[in-house]
């Protein structure tokens, strides 16, 4: 093999004074080679993205590669004046950034920015540049790009931003593409249509892919080559194969030994009668405005399930199939527009506010994002008494028990005093967890409560998730988008899509059988599935 395309020699980046370390990145050497994807795969705080930004040029303020080099063409990219950097980033080493939405200007159309980018570095006209990138998007597998080339951000879906992401990354035709967790909040069909896509283009392109993510699934269906990440430092390298066949390191089988692998063991509980009954429950919205008239879109179409105390119903669908509408129904934030609601007995879906708030504290619900559902100017335990003490709860009997709830959920009572912000995103989602657990519930609904953690804090949360269940006799609504997530903790699925019911039943029979080729579709999503060492 020749010369590699980009050659990371010790490279160290330093955290600002006050940081939990020194070096985000301590010492780290890596290569990546022409036509090659190297995946470098570790949890937050790893170091893998700032190895990744320190090559872009795009550390953050306080931020800087304080040590080590990073070749590429020839030139030590550390050493490069602000201008000469600015002359390879985009044309020659591209990045695909993790929110889409976040790099994406939302008040300029898609076509004005992919054209701003091609114009930087080409002297052509503007109507040409239009031409270019309306045959990317073409290229990006997008339906009437002249209608995207015109369209803002936020008209688009997750999926097709991410797809206009790569567009603007390929404008140039670089010989890099750096992809930063680019799939990590998609759907899985969508996250594997953008990997098939980028593996597609690299092949194609014979370009060379720098890929950071923290699922080893995603890097059994991407990477050539794998280097492991830990407290910025390189703990295990070699080829994909080797690595995930025949993982070397403790903390690589640890991270391997994490990802869901979408095979459930847990039995069908005992349907006695059924704490929760939802027959025939439909939700209607009303886009539009008031010049451009309005249409009826249905989100909830004649649903109908049980669920059971001790039991935990998944709920599994893509973006927009109506799950999160479904749970939002049951606990009554929205209020349905058919149907019925029985809830040990009572018909929740017609009750007044005022009717309905005795038995809002038995149906609890822990949202996908902790950070934006907790106050960040309160303490967590003026968050987690908040409920009980809206409840007349003595003050000294409420502290006592969050201290209790607090250790049931894994967090210590000391960090009562804490802030939200003073707390990862796995033990955010602990005192999210906390917060619900505190009103004694009946039923918990947990929307998407692991989608945006790594797989290692996934798996703790999910077992967490279950012992509770066990350990309080809980029933528990479950919704996901994961059909491996699905598999670890729940014992009936229902599949969702367009808002109807496409497929229900045991966990084991549905994924071992599925009916629906829509299920199907779910299940072929899975990455990595049966690429993996086995646990």
């Amino acid at each position: 093999m020749g010369e590699p395309l980009i050659d990371i020699r010790d490279l160290i980046v330093a955290l600002p004074p006050g940081a939990d370390r020194a070096h985000a990145v301590d010492g780290v050497s890596l290569t990546i080679n022409p036509n090659e994807i190297l995946c470098i795969v570790g949890e937050s705080g790893s170091g893998k993205s700032l190895t990744a930004h320190a090559v872009m040029g795009l550390l953050p303020r306080g931020v800087t590669a304080s040590g080590g080099q990073i070749l590429f063409g020839g030139a030590d990219l550390l050493r490069l004046p602000p201008s000469g950097i600015r002359k390879l980033r985009g044309r020659d080493i591209a990045m695909i950034f993790q929110d889409p939405m976040a790099a994406l200007n939302p008040v300029v159309t898609i076509g004005r920015q992919i054209t701003e980018q091609i114009r930087a570095h080409r002297a052509i006209p503007e109507k040409e540049a239009l031409e270019l990138a309306g045959g990317l998007l073409a290229e990006m597998g997008l339906a009437d790009p002249k209608a995207l080339l015109k369209s803002f951000p936020h008209q688009l879906s997750g999926g097709q931003r991410q797809r206009v992401m790569i567009a603007m990354a390929l404008s140039l035709s670089p010989k890099l593409l750096i992809a930063d967790e680019p799939t990590t909040a998609l759907d899985v069909t969508t996250q594997a249509q953008i990997l098939k896509l980028i593996k597609r283009i690299q092949t194609e392109r014979a370009m060379s892919v720098l890929f950071i993510t923290h699922d080893f699934g995603v890097v059994a269906d991407m990477a050539d080559r794998v280097a492991v990440m830990r407290h910025g430092r390189v703990v295990e390298e070699g080829a994909a194969a080797e690595v995930l066949g025949n993982p070397k390191h403790s903390y690589t089988r640890a991270l391997i030994a994490a990802v869901p692998r979408g095979e459930s063991a847990l039995q069908p509980v005992a349907q006695d009668k059924p704490l929760l009954t939802v027959t025939e429950l439909s939700k209607h919205f009303r886009r539009g405005g008031f010049f451009s008239g309005s249409a009826a879109v249905t989100a909830v179409d004649r649903v109908s399930l049980t669920l059971s105390r001790g039991e935990t119903l998944g709920i599994v669908g893509e973006s927009g199939s109506g799950k999160s509408t479904l749970a939002r129904c049951v606990i009554r934030l929205l209020d349905p527009d058919a149907g019925e609601i029985l809830f040990d007995g009572a018909d929740i879906a017609r009750m007044t506010p005022g009717a309905l708030r005795p038995l809002r504290r038995r149906i609890q619900m822990v949202f996908q994002d902790p950070f934006s559902s907790l106050n960040p100017r309160q303490t967590v335990g003026e968050i987690v008494i908040a409920g009980p003490r809206a409840y007349g709860e003595d003050m000294k009997e409420a502290r006592e028990r969050a201290a209790d709830i607090l250790r049931l959920v894994g967090l210590n009572p000391e960090t009562m005093n804490r802030f939200p912000h003073e707390f990862s995103g796995g033990q955010r989602q602990r005192i999210g967890l906390a917060r619900a657990l505190m009103l004694k519930p009946d039923i918990l609904i947990a929307d998407e409560p692991v989608s945006a953690l790594d797989v290692t804090v996934q798996a703790q949360v999910l077992k967490l998730l279950d012992d509770v269940r066990q350990q309080m006799n809980l029933a528990m609504l479950f919704i996901t988008h994961d059909m491996r997530v699905a598999a670890q903790v729940c014992h009936r699925v229902m599949v969702m899509r367009h808002g109807q019911v496409v497929e229900s039943g045991p966990t084991g029979t549905v994924f071992a059988a599925p009916s629906s080729d829509y299920t199907r579709a779910l299940l072929a999503a899975i990455p990595g599935r049966g690429k993996l060492a086995p646990v």
